[in-house]
């Protein structure tokens, strides 16, 4: 190992980074490329749309520092990097539109009822693009009320919500992608006569989007009541009905 006197006299002759426009389905992409030198050895990739971030990639090189002609390894590893970064979101973007073609069939097929012919097609979906947590959700519902295969079905939505971060912070414009599975879990207990269970699942949910009105409208048609103020408390505590009585004497007004 080089001795601390021996690293600082190190000195990169790195480009400053890389720099590219590329075009996707119509729309500009700017990726960049930087090195953060010799007191942040790491490789930074970024995609930009529109001035946000909507990629990144990094990879740590101080392995590389105490190497012979590490300016070389180091500058190929950002091209590397920055090659790889392009195609993996270029495949990234192209699993969201199939994806999205996917889900536009299913969503007519249910919409027409035909929730066998959604099925098939939600199968056809995970064959092309495996482990995807919003495919496998539907299809765990579809597998439980179409097929009558109630456990199987239960466990993949539940694979699907275990394999989505639900507990990450989440916007308003997330939030029906978040209580999706939580619905389809609940319709999936429902077609195994769990109503419990079902019934926890879509208060789950309420927890994520208290005004989500296709958990509320499934619990309604179970006969339950709306989800009190603050869901994780239980509606006899004090303060849900303190709030209970308040929202209630408001909306009198």
């Amino acid at each position: 190992m080089a001795k601390k006197s021996d690293e600082i006299h190190l000195t990169l002759n790195l480009p400053a980074g890389f720099n590219i426009n590329i075009t996707l389905d119509g729309e500009t992409y700017h990726v960049q490329t930087e090195n953060g030198g010799i007191k942040d050895p790491v490789a930074t990739t970024h995609i930009y749309h529109k001035g946000e971030i909507v990629y990144s990639k990094k990879t740590d090189y101080v392995d590389l520092l105490n190497t012979e002609d590490y300016n070389d390894k180091i500058k190929d590893v950002m091209e590397r990097q920055h090659r790889n970064a392009i195609e993996e979101f270029t495949k990234k973007l192209e699993q969201n539109r199939k994806k999205a073609e996917y889900f536009y069939i299913v969503k007519k097929l249910l919409m027409r009822k035909n929730n066998k012919q959604a099925l098939k097609i939600l199968k056809d979906a995970l064959e092309e693009l495996p482990g995807d947590p919003f495919i496998m959700s539907y299809y765990g519902y579809l597998k439980a009320t179409v097929e009558k295969k109630y456990d199987e079905g239960i466990k993949i939505c539940k694979k699907a919500l275990e394999s989505f971060n639900v507990h990450a912070q989440i916007s308003p414009d997330e939030k029906p992608f978040y209580t999706t599975f939580y619905l389809n879990l609940g319709k999936a207990y429902l077609a195994g006569g769990e109503k419990q269970s079902a019934i926890e699942a879509f208060n789950n949910g309420l927890r994520i989007d208290k005004s989500n009105h296709d958990l509320l409208w499934e619990l309604k048609k179970l006969g339950m009541r709306k989800a009190p103020p603050i869901p994780y408390l239980n509606r006899s505590n004090p303060i849900n009905k303190y709030l209970g009585l308040l929202i209630a004497k408001l909306k009198g007004r």
